[in-house]
């Protein structure tokens, strides 16, 4: 490039449920990486998919707003935008959280035009986005998780209903909880007791995904940690405690309640934290993962049991989320962590 930074272009926005929260991450990382490091292109994405102008995109992150504008355009992409993704960038930071950033989709799209970018590539962040397949890969890895099963939209017959979910409560037990395959940020989760609160549950999951997953409910703490790096060349953070006052873990917990109370480091034995870093490694190479993640795991100590309950493949990367927390806590700071990610997505794709 022209000059002696780096430039990146920064994606954020996006078509999925998760716009929001993409908007607050892309504000902290935009905010914390080295201008005299980095030449950065902030490019926002609205729910449409319109791709928006840097200077527009730039005003949204140093403003209040918590959506991207829609935009009167026939192209997706105008020619100022083409003309920074092939001239002008090294490679592009996609802080897209969710389907149409997550899943695969915009990690082909970049693939396509050759240009380099941060985080696991389309086939690890297609099976880290798409619940059912990632749960059928740790089993086949025998990487300790809870109960669940696939349902699909066109397998559920509304008279059936009580039947199906008769049989759910057999084989799972209650409560079980019912979740979107292809979300995150909890978004669409319910937990289930009886039938109304299955129907409801059903409906609301069904607005997100035409695939569920069906999870039986873990007597356990909420323990996550963070992964960093790629290939044999792995770092894994301390291990941190959610306690959050809701019944679960949702996305009113995670990013308006402010009761929500973080632990870092988590307070469990020595020998878990151990194996919360094994899991977190096998999990991470399992699907294939690279530069970044984060996972989520279930903490019984009086049992004995620890079972991972999913990765994520693009977390959440605001300044009090629990990625970056987590590696504060083990002498790596917000900055250096961009720029190892940086330095990863650059070596990756030599």
């Amino acid at each position: 490039m022209s000059n002696s930074k780096i430039n990146i272009a920064l994606f954020f926005g996006g078509r999925s449920a998760e716009h929001e929260v993409s908007i607050l991450s892309a504000r902290s990382i935009y905010n914390a990486f080295s201008k005299e490091k980095y030449k950065i292109y902030p490019i926002a994405i609205s729910k449409q998919g319109y791709f928006i102008s840097p200077a527009e995109s730039e005003a949204i992150l140093f403003g209040e707003q918590k959506k991207v504008s829609e935009i009167n355009r026939k192209n997706i992409l105008d020619q100022e935008i083409l003309n920074i993704l092939e001239n002008k960038i090294d490679l592009v930071f996609p802080v897209l959280h969710g389907p149409y950033g997550e899943d695969g989709k915009i990690q082909g799209f970049l693939d396509t035009l050759n240009i380099k970018y941060v985080g696991c590539d389309l086939l690890a962040s297609a099976v880290g986005m798409d619940k059912a397949v990632m749960k059928e890969i740790f089993s086949y890895y025998n990487i300790p998780q809870s109960e669940f099963r696939i349902l699909k939209k066109e397998d559920v017959n509304k008279q059936k209903l009580p039947k199906l979910f008769q049989k759910l409560a057999d084989d799972l037990k209650r409560p079980f909880f019912i979740k979107p395959a292809n979300m995150g940020s909890s978004i669409g989760i319910s937990k289930v007791k009886e039938l109304s609160s299955f129907k409801a549950a059903l409906k609301e999951a069904f607005k997100y995904d035409n695939k569920l997953i069906i999870e039986s409910s873990v007597e356990g703490r909420e323990i996550e940690s963070a992964v960093l790096g790629s290939g044999d060349q792995i770092q894994v953070s301390a291990a941190g405690e959610i306690i959050s006052t809701h019944d679960f873990y949702d996305y009113q917990a995670k990013y308006k309640d402010q009761s929500t109370e973080l632990i870092i480091p988590a307070e469990i034995s020595e020998a878990n934290k151990e194996k919360i870093k094994e899991l977190s490694i096998r999990a991470f190479k399992a699907i294939g993962a690279a530069g970044i993640s984060r996972l989520d795991f279930f903490v019984n100590e009086k049992e004995n049991i620890i079972l991972i309950n999913e990765i994520n493949t693009m977390p959440g990367f605001t300044q009090f989320s629990m990625y970056p927390l987590l590696f504060k806590e083990v002498g790596i700071s917000y900055m250096e962590l961009l720029d190892e990610l940086v330095n990863i997505a650059l070596a990756e794709a030599k």
